[in-house]
């Protein structure tokens, strides 16, 4: 009867030994996990606003008025732009916390927020008047100018994004996370980003 009890009371302390273990090993996985998602989500923070893609544009401005040909001798304004520009596709990721990046072990989750375009801009150097027409009657109009520069950075946009910027934006972020993360030691990476629109 005592060789029982024994045995029990050893069975006993077994199996609350391997409860304990294994509440440690649980424990210690889910800080080691909260570590990495900590790590990984300081690495991309230090991004900030991500530029993953940069498109040069050329757009030829045709702003101001015309009509017939007499129209235009007497009244007509119009100005010929050639205009040099710059779209850069990214992410802002201040925003980014916890419940954005998931980490198991070896294998590690990204949800990032959609893409956008972070900045359009002319080049000046290379942006310049091809034609200015003024017609006899027309006063001076030292605005028409800047007009055909504010619709070229639209049309430059407008350009880039039926180029397919924010796609090329979203690959080129799948691309080198997944480098970043292997660097960083996982070896199954999934990132998972939302369509953007322009």
């Amino acid at each position: 009867m005592k060789h029982m009890n024994r045995i029990k009371l050893l069975a006993f302390a077994i199996i609350a030994s391997l409860i304990v273990i294994a509440g440690f090993y649980l424990y210690f996985s889910w800080k080691t996990n909260q570590v990495q998602e900590a790590a990984v989500i300081q690495q991309i923070r230090t991004l900030n606003r991500w530029e993953t893609a940069s498109y040069t544009i050329e757009q030829v401005i045709d702003n101001g008025s015309g009509g017939n040909i007499f129209q235009r001798f007497l009244f007509g304004d119009r100005i010929l732009l050639i205009a040099h520009g710059t779209v850069i596709g990214g992410f802002d990721l201040t925003s980014l916390s916890n419940n954005n990046i998931h980490a198991n072990g070896k294998n590690i989750t990204i949800l990032l927020p959609a893409p956008e375009i972070l900045m359009t801009s002319l080049d000046e150097s290379q942006t310049r008047v091809y034609d200015r027409q003024k017609g006899l009657l027309v006063p001076s109009n030292d605005n028409l100018e800047s007009q055909a520069r504010s619709s070229a950075v639209t049309k430059i946009r407008q350009a880039a994004c039926s180029g397919g910027i924010l796609t090329t934006t979203s690959d080129n972020a799948k691309k080198q996370l997944t480098t970043m993360m292997q660097a960083l030691g996982f070896t199954t990476i999934t990132v998972t980003i939302p369509q953007g629109h322009c």
